[in-house]
C-alpha cells in the first residue's frame, strides 16, 4: 500500500513516538504497522467529526429552507 507523502511523514512521527515509549525494545510489536493503524484511526475520527459538523449545519439549513418553500407556495 502506497501512502501520500504527508501521511508517510505523519506515520514516521507516530512510529518514533511509539518507539520512545518502548525504551526496552519493541517486544515483538510491529511498530510500523501500529503507527499506520494509529494514523488511520485518527484520520477516521477526524472524518467522522467533519461529517457530524456538516450534518449539524445542514440540519439548521433544512428547516429554514422548508419554511421558505412553504411561504412561497402559500403566495
Amino acid at each position: 500500500m502506497t501512502a501520500a507523502p504527508g501521511r508517510d511523514s505523519l506515520i514516521a512521527v507516530v512510529k518514533r513516538a511509539i518507539e520512545q515509549h518502548l525504551p526496552g525494545g519493541t517486544y515483538g510489536v510491529d511498530v510500523a504497522s501500529m503507527a499506520r493503524e494509529v494514523v488511520r484511526q485518527v484520520r477516521r475520527q477526524q472524518a467522522f467529526e467533519r461529517v457530524e459538523k456538516l450534518v449539524e449545519t445542514l440540519g439548521g439549513i433544512a428547516p429554514a429552507r422548508a419554511e421558505e418553500a412553504s411561504r412561497t407556495d402559500a403566495s
